[in-house]
């Protein structure tokens, strides 16, 4: 008699996913000195949206805006790029590289003082509402390059990719 067992991979990837996307979030702000606590009084919101969307293939984009507390004008912009057909055929394995986040930080060099900071998500049409989430806009990159960094996390088909506005 032969037995099968089926794992709800993707389920587990969008958990995995979603909670180490708002860890190297935290990991960020951390890095660049701004105050954590904004962040983590959010992550529960944060996580159920980043988990719904990543679950129901709508978010596109996770975002960090870090802009001047006076102007308002963007100093740095950290993008977690996701890929929904990373690793097609892959078995499912769950990881993070921290790595990518310390090097992103390197490369992205020191903020002036009195900046703050915004996350914001990226959505395709169609998206489920999740509370403690309204529609915003993105500030301007103008004057900004964008450098992508790499591969920072991944479980099953999803995988998100870091990059680095400066």
């Amino acid at each position: 008699m032969a037995t099968a067992v089926q794992v709800n991979v993707h389920t587990y990837a969008t958990t995995h996913v979603a909670t180490n996307l708002i860890r190297s979030l935290k990991q960020l702000v951390v890095g660049c000195g701004l105050d954590a606590a904004k962040l983590v009084g959010e992550w529960r919101t944060l996580e159920r949206g980043v988990a719904t969307w990543l679950g129901s293939g709508h978010l596109e984009r996770l975002i960090l805006e870090i802009y001047s507390r006076s102007s308002g004008r963007l100093i740095r912009r950290f993008d977690f790029d996701i890929d929904y057909g990373y690793n097609p055929g892959g078995d499912g394995d769950l990881w993070i590289d921290p790595d990518t986040v310390a090097y992103a930080l390197k490369k992205s060099g020191e903020l002036p003082a009195n900046c703050t900071y915004d996350i914001l998500a990226q959505t395709a049409a169609g998206r489920p509402d999740v509370d403690g989430w309204s529609t915003g806009a993105l500030r301007s990159t103008s004057g900004l390059t964008r450098r992508s960094v790499g591969a920072s996390v991944g479980g099953g088909n999803l995988g998100a990719s870091l990059g680095v506005w400066k």
